[in-house]
């Protein structure tokens, strides 16, 4: 067990050694993270509202040899709540996301993630007012950003931990969407 222990060690070592190496030229990847998110909206005059859940997202793209980057993902904002006196009513959102990724290197193996594009996002309604239900949902295209700090644990899998933004929209209102993640990303 302790020569096994030692052999993951020195693997690891090594790896995190020539971490910059896979950098050197271009690379698929997946990255899986999720983490908790806010919905920025007003919830005066509510006896009781969540704007933060839980959130997820899943990315795939290829990153080319200079540290520029195309993606596309899809990144699930969670659900949010709010209720009153005989009312209740839920926002979902989720959104389908492509653009741009630039990975500034930083040495010893971590980097800076810098991401900007596109996300057309879905925004999901349901209230219940007495007796009545209202079920309803909007797409709508919306700029979408996010800023993340990784580190190498080997040249093909690295650690970040991001913040992505967007916004939703549902009948005319807006509100800002963040979600902070923890992660890791999974070159081939």
């Amino acid at each position: 067990m302790k020569k096994l222990s030692l052999v993951i060690a020195a693997a690891l070592v090594a790896g995190a050694a020539h971490a910059g190496e896979a950098d050197k030229k271009g690379q698929g990847y997946v990255n899986v993270a999720g983490g908790r998110s806010h919905l920025n909206v007003d919830c005066s005059g509510l006896s009781n509202c969540s704007t933060n859940s839980s959130g997820t997202k899943l990315i795939g793209g290829y990153r080319f040899a200079n540290g520029f980057g195309l993606e596309g993902g899809y990144v699930n904002f969670g659900k949010f709540t709010a209720s009153d006196t005989g009312q209740s009513e839920r926002l979902k959102a989720s959104a389908l996301t492509f653009g741009g990724i630039y990975t500034a290197e930083m040495g010893s193996g971590w980097g800076l993630n810098l991401r900007l594009g596109f996300a057309q996002v879905k925004t999901k309604y349901n209230g219940v007012f007495g007796n009545s239900t209202v079920d309803a949902s909007e797409s709508a295209t919306k700029l979408y950003s996010g800023l993340g700090l990784q580190y190498a644990v080997t040249p093909s899998v690295k650690l970040e931990l991001a913040l992505d933004a967007t916004k939703a929209s549902f009948d005319g209102a807006t509100g800002n969407l963040r979600l902070v993640t923890f992660g890791a990303t999974f070159g081939f």
